[in-house]
């Protein structure tokens, strides 16, 4: 027997996390410094608190911007893209999903949080490791903590994330908040 497993995305801040600026048709906000080397533009933003119900708290992206290729690109700039209105979503499960700006070291798959809109629960950047990536809104776990997240989930559901989500027996709870404002941190290389 499935059972139910409930998740809040909190409005609570906890800690900061480094982005970039990114869009599905131009990728990440790039620049060239002087010795030719290609850099990311990295902005700080608010970690949030996700809280598995029975279960731990961890941290998360839940708010990213667009690349809108402006440079300087401006100290302080407000996020604009992620969910803010609350909501209450029952996400199904994509077992094929990887991150898009970083290479991602837990298991592949993502919670899809609204169909068709491109809003998931995923693998976010390690910190730990220096780890930054691009973030257009999904809630983006980090720290290394991705697997442990649904090892939690698949636990109290009693099933494999394909189940949970196919039996809607995922239910997301997002608290209402806005976008906060983002601070420049400045420009690091791009590794491949």
């Amino acid at each position: 027997m499935i059972n139910k497993v409930n998740v809040t995305i909190t409005s609570n801040t906890n800690q900061f996390a480094g982005i970039v600026p990114f869009s599905h048709e131009s990728g990440l906000q790039t620049i060239v410094d002087g010795l030719g080397q290609t850099c990311a533009v990295v902005y700080k933003v608010p970690a949030y608190d996700v809280k598995v119900d029975g279960g731990g708290t961890y941290l998360a992206v839940r708010y990213g911007m667009q690349n809108n290729h402006k440079w300087p690109a401006p100290v302080t700039r407000r996020c604009d893209a992620g969910l803010y209105h609350p909501r209450i979503c029952a996400p199904s499960w994509k077992p094929v999903y990887s991150p898009h700006s970083f290479a991602g070291a837990g298991r592949v798959g993502a919670w899809v949080l609204l169909p068709h809109k491109g809003f998931y629960i995923h693998e976010g950047p390690d910190r730990n490791k220096g780890g930054v990536g691009g973030s257009l809104g999904c809630i983006e776990i980090m720290d290394a903590r991705w697997n442990e997240f649904l090892d939690e989930i698949e636990h109290l559901g009693n099933a494999s994330c394909a189940a949970i989500g196919g039996a809607g027996k995922l239910k997301v709870r997002i608290e209402g908040d806005h976008y906060p404002n983002a601070t420049l941190l400045g420009a690091i290389p791009v590794t491949n």
